[in-house]
């Protein structure tokens, strides 16, 4: 703090004078930085909060996108193994009739042939029913597509409530 000269009756007043105009001067400058600082700061604050908002709204256009994507990569799978399954039931049925094809031409040709072509058609059929049980599980499928989807679900939903 400034000292002031004494005079008869009191302080000199034009130097009270000029040092209180001297710290208003100040005052107004500090005030008037800090309201510029507080605006600056409210526009950039308004300016993240909109960015925000475009990311939230990204997230949740993804989020659906990715359940839709997952959701549809199901079906497809789903429709391809039950396409594979009906293409196998065709398969035994061609199966039968050349079974019993074979079975009405057995008496026509020798029995060595028979047996050789009856082996044949033994091992053709115990092939096609072990890759029918290897490739076309619906049962396993249906349960960790099941697991799958619900886990997606509730870790979107967490990301949605933690956002």
């Amino acid at each position: 703090m400034d000292t002031f000269r004494i005079r008869i009756k009191g302080y000199d007043k034009k130097q009270v004078d000029d040092y209180i105009v001297s710290l208003s001067s100040q005052f107004e400058k500090s005030n008037c930085e800090l309201r510029e600082r507080i605006k600056r700061l409210e526009n950039e604050n308004d300016e993240l909060y909109r960015d925000l908002c475009g990311y939230r709204q990204r997230e949740e256009s993804i989020s659906t996108a990715l359940m839709n994507a997952i959701d549809k990569a199901k079906e497809i799978d789903y429709a391809s193994k039950v396409r594979f399954a009906l293409e196998g039931e065709r398969l035994n049925d061609f199966s039968r009739k050349w079974t019993s094809f074979c079975k009405n031409r057995v008496n026509k040709v020798s029995p060595r042939h028979a047996q050789e072509t009856a082996a044949f058609i033994n091992e053709m059929k115990k092939s096609l029913e072990l890759l029918m049980g290897e490739q076309l599980n619906l049962g396993s499928y249906v349960n960790e597509a099941t697991i799958e989807h619900e886990n997606e679900e509730e870790r979107l939903k967490k990301n949605s409530v933690v956002a």
